[in-house]
């Protein structure tokens, strides 16, 4: 059986999956496996994941889209996850019924959210609808949203189409995610004195609660940022890595905890004979490091496109020295750190 008919029949089996678990049931390295599974999603065999699980896509069948929400809690940040949590329970979200940081969540979400324009009375507004959700449950949901403004023309008609019509098309033709501000409404072209009365408070309350989500996200920043230099400090790794790669004159760009005493990830500068280059640095502190550390690692340093400086504490594996020296990852330098 070729490596690309073991991948599917593996991926009908599991379901939605990462690289690094196709390479070890077919028996061979990540990097192979990657080009295995670019390969069949060029054909259409296979579907790529927008959500990202440690810096990987998810790889799945047509079909298994419905197993997809299972990594969205540990793998979202929380804003977003309750935003996506909130879709999940309405079916239907009207964008103008949406604070600020909702519009921005869903256009994120693009494997779970799925918009939609929706035109009436000459009018069009942006829905967005829960990807597990029909055509014809969003339909009757919309058709419910859109219910307290139908006395501007006959109920049964929508610019001369029946209501269900209308909705119907626009349904089935909305495919992609606008290319829109988060920020931008659409309004009628021509206001009467009346609707801009009512109107003007609206924009101004907008700008009001525009203003305070600004604020809120300016104070959890400097709150994550007081944050995360108490833990740095409490940290005791991070004085060891920091005193070994000031050693090597490297500078730290970028830092990030995530684990206490035991795994950071940085962005840095390394010296070379042409100057300073931007690493990705993945530093651990674990007792022996193995393949499967290297390759997250190296899958991590492959998103952000940057070459990768893998330190650890103690030693590696066996086998991840082999995969060091077999050449199979590109731009890649391992340390102790001393």
């Amino acid at each position: 059986m070729l490596d690309q008919d073991k991948i599917l029949y593996f991926l009908r089996a599991t379901g939605p999956t990462l690289p690094t678990k196709v390479a070890k049931n077919i028996k061979t390295e990540i990097l192979l496996a990657s080009a295995h599974l670019s390969d069949l999603a060029a054909q259409g065999k296979v579907k790529v994941s927008h959500l990202k699980v440690g810096g990987s896509p998810l790889y799945y069948l047509q079909g298994q889209e419905d197993q997809l929400f299972s990594f969205a809690q540990n793998n979202l940040n929380p804003k977003d996850f309750q935003v996506l949590e909130n879709l999940k329970a309405e079916k239907i979200l009207k964008e103008a019924n949406l604070d600020l940081l909702s519009k921005v969540s869903l256009r994120s979400l693009q494997d779970f959210a799925v918009p939609l324009h929706v035109t009436f009375n000459g009018k069009t507004e942006l829905f967005w609808k829960w990807y597990l959700s029909t055509n014809e449950e969003a339909n009757a949901k919309i058709s419910q949203l859109i219910t307290p403004i139908q006395h501007e023309a006959p109920p049964e008609m929508v610019s001369g189409i029946p209501a269900s019509l209308s909705i119907e098309a626009h349904l089935a033709a909305a495919q992609s995610v606008p290319d829109v501000s988060p920020l931008e409404n659409t309004t009628p072209e021509i206001l009467s004195k009346a609707e801009e009365k009512k109107i003007v408070p609206v924009e101004q309350k907008t700008l009001v609660e525009e203003n305070r989500v600004g604020e809120i996200k300016s104070k959890e920043k400097e709150k994550k940022s007081a944050k995360t230099k108490r833990t740095l400090i409490e940290d005791t790794f991070y004085p060891t890595i920091e005193h070994f790669l000031k050693k090597l004159e490297i500078t730290i760009e970028q830092k990030e905890l995530l684990r206490k005493n035991a795994e950071m990830n940085f962005v840095v500068r390394v010296p070379s004979v042409v100057g300073k280059m931007t690493y990705f640095c993945k530093a651990k502190k674990k007792g022996k490091c193995d393949e499967k550390d290297l390759s997250s690692a190296y899958m991590e340093a492959q998103v952000k496109k940057l070459p990768l400086l893998f330190l650890y504490s103690e030693e590696l594996s066996k086998k991840a020295e082999e995969m060091l020296n077999s050449g199979a990852f590109e731009n890649v330098v391992a340390k102790r750190i001393k």
